[in-house]
């Protein structure tokens, strides 16, 4: 399917771009495929918003984390404790949402697609807004004659930690959005496991 949505005219796309289309479509596939059957009691609305839930707690603990970067060096226990649940709660989400939040057009209907398109928006409206924090506190700090390093090492962790939350988001929103399963798609997927 064809982004309909798009600026750039079907033919004026170049090949290279088209491919790289069609491999990522295949990646995600791909990596459907391979955990079809997997966390299976987490892909229902109140599954999905439990992980996302989750989610938001590992983000909050890595904020913690980031905001405690500014004065004192045990900042890192609660930053990389967020970072790696982050990272695998967001490795869930994508099982769970069939990783819509990051497939390629190809790969999605009408509707996928629509979710998509929103939640990347939602996300990348947080993340230019979220950036504003971390540059005004390098401008208040460049006001200043000397500047300590601690508060430019925390403004760097901070602005990892702020793009990490943007960057989960629109994976978060899918997941939120998500319906129950058609319970009928349940028992296809029950008896094309059974066959195997």
């Amino acid at each position: 399917m064809r982004d309909p949505n798009s600026a750039i005219p079907e033919d004026a796309t170049p090949a290279l771009w088209r491919r790289y289309d069609e491999w990522r479509a295949g990646r995600h596939l791909r990596f459907n495929e391979k955990h079809a059957g997997a966390l299976n009691s987490w892909r229902t609305r109140r599954g999905a918003r439990q992980l996302v839930l989750l989610q938001v707690s590992a983000l909050v603990v890595a904020l913690v984390g980031a905001v405690t970067s500014f004065a004192a060096m045990w900042f890192v226990i609660p930053f990389v404790v967020g970072v790696i649940g982050s990272l695998l709660v967001q490795y869930a989400l994508r099982i769970v949402t069939g990783s819509i939040a990051g497939t390629p057009v190809p790969a999605l209907d009408e509707i996928q697609l629509a979710q998509r398109n929103s939640a990347r928006s939602v996300g990348f409206f947080v993340l230019y807004t979220l950036m504003f924090i971390p540059y005004a506190i390098l401008i208040v700090l460049g006001t200043h004659d000397s500047v300590n390093g601690q508060s430019v090492y925390g403004t760097g962790i901070l602005l990892i930690t702020l793009v990490a939350i943007a960057v989960a988001l629109p994976t978060m929103l899918t997941a939120w959005w998500m319906n129950d399963p058609d319970p009928e798609d349940l028992v296809t997927s029950e008896t094309e496991r059974s066959h195997r």
